[in-house]
């Protein structure tokens, strides 16, 4: 049963609870983790994903290139000294071996602030956001440590993981601990008895005041008598039955159930703003700029995608980032999820850098697995009528197999062109808008 805001119905969430089965599934957007097939390849082409690797590599003794630092007298996106390094593939990501960086093309302040908030939103609030705690990815020791199923950062939304909860007989919001385990978020959830509109459901935090609480009920603007219940577990039940005690002096608690300990076909929500595009579109550039030094990246041809990235703008506008950013309709390397190649179900990031024709663009597919891969994207950073050279450069960031080794996550591998599927192809747009009844969609991710 539900209960009046005066009675509220507690419900204890179990701290070790374990996904299984299709979630993965419904998140990645598939009926399945299957991919589509490629087409018949063009003449030529070997298909197949294959790595280049130096013999000092394998020592780990590969230096960083030098192409990846410039002579330049500027900023990228400012007029101040650029004097650091800056990470195209974020630092949130974890460090790895090898992998290009961007050092004296941006000045600090752009570099930790300007583009920070970037990186701060995309690694937090979208899906890899939750895909960063699936696999236990942590970031610098040193940065704020942010659990994004409480929080939302540089504006965007926390995220929400919602399952059926059969014993309380709602939705819960989980938050994975890791790898297929999870436990219930501590949440206040609220509908209307009418049940016109879909519960609501407020993460409660340690540090949130009672007024804080109260404000956030408010905004909610649910109509009519609410039904609530509180979700806690014995570490927590005590401050979170004192914050509702505080905000409704006059609440109640009935007799607690426990929760639900496995879960099947949950639903990832995520909102994000157009910083999370911007981080992708930086994430292209910056790798591009790495791989092709002829380039400072000040060159007029890339005014416009340097505008896009560091011009901070309210709202979504779904003509500008589909400006820049289309999906493709297949991974980059398709080889590379099938575990029969690769059995040990390793992780990683590819980023691709290419000019086609004179046309520079970039590629990028983050967390490719053997389990299921998000979208594959294009990047496009402007047009070159003077260089007509096509060449291709890629590095996948491949986590290691059995965890960190000192400070580093993985190693970034270089990826020979053969083993990628970059032909030409119709890119559909990044966002989608429905404008019978004024809504945007981001579509399958």
């Amino acid at each position: 049963m539900w209960a009046s805001p005066l009675d509220v119905c507690a419900i204890r969430r179990n701290p070790g609870a374990q996904m299984r089965g299709t979630w993965g599934t419904r998140f990645f957007g598939g009926n399945d983790f299957s991919t589509p097939a490629p087409g018949p390849p063009a003449k030529g082409v070997r298909w197949g994903f294959s790595i280049s690797r130096s013999p000092k590599a394998s020592l780990g003794l590969w230096p960083k290139e030098d192409i990846s630092s410039a002579n330049m007298d500027r900023c990228l996106y400012c007029f101040e000294e650029p004097n650091s390094e800056e990470h195209p593939l974020p630092a949130a990501f974890g460090e790895f071996t090898n992998a290009p960086t961007l050092k004296n093309y941006i000045c600090v302040q752009c570099n930790s602030k300007r583009i920070g908030l970037l990186d701060e939103q995309y690694v937090r609030c979208g899906p890899e956001g939750l895909l960063r705690k699936k696999f236990g990815i942590a970031g610098r020791e040193h940065h704020e440590k942010v659990n994004p199923f409480y929080r939302g950062s540089a504006g965007g939304r926390r995220i929400e993981f919602l399952f059926w909860d059969e014993a309380f007989q709602c939705d819960v919001n989980v938050e994975l601990l890791g790898g297929n385990q999870g436990r219930q978020l501590c949440e206040l959830i609220l509908r209307e008895k009418s049940g016109q509109n879909p519960p609501c459901h407020i993460a409660l935090r340690p540090e949130m005041s009672a007024e804080e609480l109260r404000k956030i009920v408010s905004l909610l603007n649910m109509k009519g008598d609410l039904e609530s219940r509180i979700s806690y577990d014995p570490v927590t039940e005590q401050w979170a039955q004192e914050l509702i005690k505080e905000a409704w002096p006059s609440v109640s608690f009935s007799e607690g159930v426990v929760g639900a300990t496995n879960f099947q076909g949950g639903i990832a929500k995520f909102q994000v703003t157009g910083r999370y595009y911007r981080a992708i579109a930086k994430i292209g550039f910056h790798y591009f700029l790495t791989q092709f030094p002829k380039y400072t990246g000040l060159e007029a041809i890339f005014s416009d995608i340097r505008s896009f990235i560091i011009e901070d703008t309210e709202g979504l506008f779904p003509d500008r980032v589909n400006q820049f950013i289309g999906v493709r309709p297949h991974p980059l390397a398709i080889a590379m999820s099938d575990p029969k190649i690769i059995p040990n179900g390793w992780v990683g990031h590819l980023i691709c850098a290419e000019i086609r024709d004179g046309v520079c663009l970039a590629h990028y597919e983050p967390f490719i697995s053997p389990e299921g891969r998000l979208r594959a994207r294009t990047i496009y950073l402007g047009r070159d009528d003077a260089g007509g050279e096509s060449a291709i450069q890629a590095h996948l960031h491949r986590y290691f197999e059995h965890g960190k080794q000192g400070r580093f996550s993985g190693e970034a591998l270089s990826v020979l062109p053969q083993g990628l599927n970059l032909e030409p192809t119709n890119l559909a747009p990044e966002i989608v808008v429905r404008s019978s009844i004024g809504s945007v969609e981001e579509g399958n991710l």
